[in-house]
C-alpha cells in the first residue's frame, strides 16, 4: 500500500470515527481526560449557566439558590453521566445506537423524532439569540444605539451564530475541543472578575439580605421550583454527552470531566448568575456586563461569552445530527455530514426571526427537558447496569434483521416505552412544566424529575424482568452465550 493510500484510509477510518455510527475504536479516540473535561466546562459556563441562574433570582435569595443548584445538579449530572458516558465512553457508542439494546431500533425514533429533535432547535435557538442579544448590546455600547432586543439585528446576529457554528462543525470533534481549550479558559476568568466586581460595592451581608424578584408565597414551593429546575438542566445533557463521550480514551476520561465541568463550573456560573440578576434586577444576562464592567470590560466580556454560545451549539447540534444519522435508515446515511448540519440549522434560524418567543420562555422550555431525559435515564441505568451488566454485543446492536438479539418485538420494546411514558406523565401530574401547577400533591418534598425518574425505573424493572426476559426477547443472555461459544 502506497503511502497516500495508507493516508487516505487513515482520514476516511478517521471521518468515520467522527461522523458516522459504528464504534470508535480506542486507536480512534481522540480526546484525553482533559479535552473532555475542557469541552465540559465550555459547555457548562456559556450564557446558559448565567441565564439559569438569572432564572433562580425570581424565586430564591442567594442561600437557598446556592443550596438547590448543588442539589439539583448533583443529583441529576451523575445520573445522567451514568445513563450516556459510562456506556458510550466503554462501548464506543453514541447513546442511539445503544439505546437500541433498551428501546429497540425502531422505539429509538420515538425519541430522536418525537422529543429529541424539538428540543434540541429549541436549545439551538436559545444560544443562537443569545449571541445576537449579547453582540447588539456591544454595537449599542459602540455606535450610542438603541436596539432592543427583539429588533432586527439580534435576528441578523443570531443567523450569524449559525453559519459560524455550521463551518466550525462541519470539522467534527477535532474542533470542538480546540475551540473549547480557547474558549473555556477565558469563561473561567470572566465569572472571576464578574465576582470582584460584584462584590467590589456590595458585602455578603448586603447580597444574601436581597429579596427575590417574584416569588411565590410558599418558600417551600419556591425553593423547590428552582431544584427542579436545576435538576432539569443535568438531565437536559442526555442527547449530547454519550456522542461526545464515545470519542474519549477512557472510561474515567468519559465520566468524571461531567462533574468538574457539567456539574462544579455549571453551579460556579449559576451561583454568579443568580446573584448578578439579585443585584442588577435583571435575569438576562446580556444586559448585566456593561453596567457591571463600565464600557471596555462589558464589551470584552460580551463579546467572549457570545463565541462560548457558539462552542454550546456545536455540540449540541453534533450530537443530534449523528442520531438523525443513526435512525434516519439509508436516505439519511447518504447524506453528506456538511448538508446534514446545514439542514438541521434551518428550523432554529425560522425561531430566530421572532427573538423573544422562546428566549423569554427559557425557564418553561428547560423544564421539558426533565419531562423526557429523567425517566429515559432511569430505563437506562436499570438496563444497562441491572440486566446487561454493563455488556453490550456490538456484532448484535447492529443487526437490524428480524428476530436479531436486540430485535425484541420487530424493532419495538414496548416495555421501555411503557416506562417512560409512565415516568413523563409522573412529571407532569407532579408539575406542569408551562403553567407550574401541581395536580396531584408532592411537589414541594419530591420535586417532578425524581419520582418520574424513580417510577420508570421500577416499571421497567418489574416489565423485563417478569414480560420480556421470560420471553427470551432482548439478548439478555448475549453475554453467557458468547463466552460459551467463544
Amino acid at each position: 500500500m502506497s503511502a497516500d493510500t495508507a493516508d487516505t484510509v487513515h482520514t476516511q477510518v478517521e471521518r468515520e470515527a467522527q461522523f458516522g455510527v459504528l464504534p470508535v475504536l480506542p486507536s480512534e479516540r481522540v480526546w484525553s481526560f482533559f479535552d473532555f473535561t475542557w469541552v465540559n466546562i465550555g459547555l457548562a459556563i456559556a450564557t446558559w449557566a448565567f441565564l439559569i441562574g438569572g432564572s433562580m433570582a425570581y424565586f430564591v435569595d442567594v442561600k437557598q439558590g446556592i443550596a438547590a443548584a448543588v442539589i439539583g445538579n448533583s443529583v441529576s449530572v451523575t445520573l445522567m453521566a451514568l445513563a450516556t458516558c459510562a456506556p458510550s465512553g466503554k462501548w464506543g457508542l453514541e447513546q442511539y445506537t445503544a439505546l437500541r439494546s433498551v428501546l429497540g431500533r425502531h422505539g429509538v425514533k420515538v425519541i430522536v423524532f418525537g422529543w429529541l429533535l424539538a428540543i434540541e432547535i429549541g436549545w439551538a435557538a436559545v444560544l443562537s439569540i443569545m449571541f445576537g442579544r449579547s453582540t447588539t448590546h456591544v454595537v449599542n455600547e459602540i455606535s450610542k444605539s438603541d436596539f432592543g432586543p427583539n429588533s432586527g439585528i439580534v435576528t441578523v446576529f443570531a443567523i450569524v451564530a449559525i453559519v459560524t457554528a455550521w463551518l466550525v462543525l462541519a470539522k467534527g470533534p477535532v474542533s470542538i475541543k480546540w475551540f473549547n481549550k480557547i474558549v473555556a479558559p477565558g469563561l473561567f476568568v470572566i465569572q472571576l472578575v464578574m465576582v470582584v466586581l460584584l462584590f467590589k460595592d456590595h458585602s455578603w451581608t448586603e447580597i444574601t439580605a436581597i429579596k427575590p424578584l417574584e416569588p411565590f408565597d410558599n418558600k417551600l414551593l419556591n425553593f423547590m421550583i428552582v431544584v427542579e429546575f436545576n435538576l432539569a438542566a443535568g438531565f437536559s445533557w442526555w442527547p449530547v454527552m454519550g456522542s461526545l463521550a464515545r470519542v474519549t480514551q477512557t472510561k474515567r476520561a468519559a465520566f468524571w470531566p461531567n462533574m468538574i465541568g457539567l456539574f462544579g463550573a455549571a453551579v460556579i456560573g449559576e451561583v454568579v448568575g443568580l446573584i448578578a440578576a439579585l443585584s442588577l434586577g435583571d435575569s438576562d444576562p446580556t444586559v448585566w456586563m456593561i453596567p457591571l464592567g463600565g464600557a471596555a470590560l462589558g464589551v470584552l466580556a460580551l463579546v467572549w461569552i457570545a463565541f462560548a454560545n457558539i462552542t454550546s451549539i456545536v455540540s449540541i447540534i453534533y450530537s443530534t445530527c449523528l442520531a438523525l444519522k443513526q435512525v434516519g435508515g439509508n436516505a439519511l446515511a447518504r447524506v453528506s455530514w456538511t448538508w446534514l448540519t446545514g439542514a438541521f440549522f434551518v428550523a432554529p434560524l425560522i425561531l430566530t426571526l421572532r427573538p423573544g418567543l422562546i428566549y423569554d420562555n427559557f425557564f418553561q422550555f428547560l423544564n421539558w427537558s426533565g419531562v423526557a431525559f429523567a425517566p429515559l435515564s432511569a430505563i437506562y441505568i436499570a438496563d444497562y447496569f441491572v440486566f446487561r451488566r454493563q455488556y453490550i454485543d456490538l456484532r448484535a446492536i447492529y443487526d437490524t434483521s428480524r428476530g436479531s438479539p436486540y430485535d425484541f418485538w420487530r424493532g419495538w420494546n414496548p416495555a421501555g416505552l411503557i416506562a417512560l411514558g409512565v415516568g413523563s406523565l409522573t412529571y407532569i401530574a407532579l408539575y406542569n412544566p408551562v403553567s407550574l401547577e401541581r395536580y396531584i400533591p408532592g411537589f414541594e418534598y419530591l420535586s417532578a424529575s425524581m419520582p418520574a425518574f424513580v417510577i420508570a425505573g421500577i416499571v421497567y424493572l418489574v416489565l423485563t424482568a417478569m414480560w420480556v426476559r421470560r420471553s427470551g426477547r432482548g439478548g439478555y443472555d448475549l453475554r453467557h452465550s458468547r463466552a460459551r461459544s467463544g
